[in-house]
């Protein structure tokens, strides 16, 4: 068996955080748009980008696990390139959105934590995919 443990563990605990995550932004996002004032449109965009984040992460998860188990380099690599988005739109609601809260910085970095080992664990899935021949 040349699949990653580790990786299979990290993704399916990163399937039920990133659903925590999604829906304390959703929340927080509520509570910003009527508490604090927004300009005109940001309040939608935000919420127009959390669910694309939401929609990239799902994807991203479901073909790492798939690439992972079927031992498929091509899924893990294209989880890999879905990392990319996802780590900007994370990074989004952590450093460029209009109003930042306390809670939103540590649920942030520990999604950015895990998206980076998460990447570091899909990397030696593929060493070990593309030496033993299965890709």
């Amino acid at each position: 068996m040349n699949s990653s443990l580790i990786y299979e563990i990290l993704l399916y605990l990163n399937s039920f955080y990133f659903g925590m995550f999604a829906l304390c932004e959703f929340g927080m996002g509520i509570f910003k748009a009527v508490n604090l004032p927004y300009p005109t449109g940001t309040v939608i965009s935000e919420f127009l980008l959390l669910l694309f984040l939401c929609c990239t992460e799902f994807v991203r998860i479901f073909l790492g696990r798939k690439g992972n188990l079927t031992e498929r380099g091509l899924a893990v690599l294209v989880s890999i390139g879905l990392t990319v988005p996802s780590i900007f739109g994370v990074l989004y609601f952590l450093i460029w959105q209009t109003y930042v809260l306390r809670l939103e910085v540590v649920l942030c970095a520990i999604q950015l934590i895990l998206q980076g080992l998460e990447v570091g664990f899909a990397l030696l899935c593929l060493l070990s995919f593309y030496k033993s021949g299965a890709y």
